[in-house]
């Protein structure tokens, strides 16, 4: 009968060992892990603002290649020419140079390939109609009018609302990892100075974007 109630009695013990062993290993998992990474911040902040001055690098490439009526050669970064063997880059292929105030001037690396080069640049969008002058491409840039430089200063206004989007997107998502880290009993003072530093660095970068769009604005009035 001793017996028979060691082994009723053992399976409750067990089960109670269990239990209480789970919570403390669970305990003892949470610390192991606050004390194996004390020092890893919830948010690499060199990371998210690499990511802002890409798009800050790419704003400043559109505003280059907004046609101001002077000759500049970021004009034509965008073409893009059709070889036999694929597409490629005009300026990987070919030297682009300011031939006076009002005209580029394009020099392939190839010789032969001014008639594809002229072909692009006609067809890229850019409303821009350059001619040939033996194996370079002449590619005058028309004088702006008041009408076509308004038209120029209000898409700007898309340029900055697009860029502003951009940059924010980059905040939400370090603001998503920020969340995370503090639900890992992060104190409340600690996520507020993340959160003040996060946004101090994009109210940096959305207003260098507004200094280069103002800066493109005045340009492009003095044209």
């Amino acid at each position: 009968m001793l017996q028979r109630s060691l082994a009723q009695s053992q399976p409750i013990r067990m089960y109670a060992s269990k239990k209480k062993g789970g919570k403390k290993s669970g305990k003892q998992s949470e610390e192991e892990t606050e004390k194996r990474d004390p020092d890893e911040d919830p948010v690499d902040m060199d990371k998210m603002e690499k990511h802002m001055q890409v798009r800050l690098e790419r704003l400043t490439s559109d505003l280059q290649a907004l046609r101001v009526g002077r000759a500049n050669p970021a004009l034509l970064n965008s073409v893009r020419v059709q070889l036999k063997g694929g597409t490629a880059s005009l300026t990987d292929i070919a030297l682009v140079t300011v031939k006076d105030a009002h005209n580029l001037l394009v020099i392939p690396n190839t010789f032969g390939e001014h008639t594809l080069i002229d072909t692009s640049i006609r067809n890229a969008g850019l409303g821009l109609n350059p001619r040939l002058d033996k194996n370079a491409v002449i590619v005058p840039v028309p004088k702006t009018t008041k009408e076509s430089r308004d038209k120029l200063i209000k898409s700007l206004g898309g340029m900055a609302e697009q860029t502003r989007v951009q940059i924010r997107k980059v905040r939400h998502d370090a603001m998503r990892q920020l969340k995370a880290a503090a639900k890992a009993s992060m104190p409340k003072d600690e996520v507020r100075s993340w959160e003040k530093d996060i946004q101090t660095a994009t109210d940096k970068y959305i207003a260098k974007a507004e200094e280069l769009l103002k800066a493109k604005a005045r340009d492009i009035e003095q044209a």
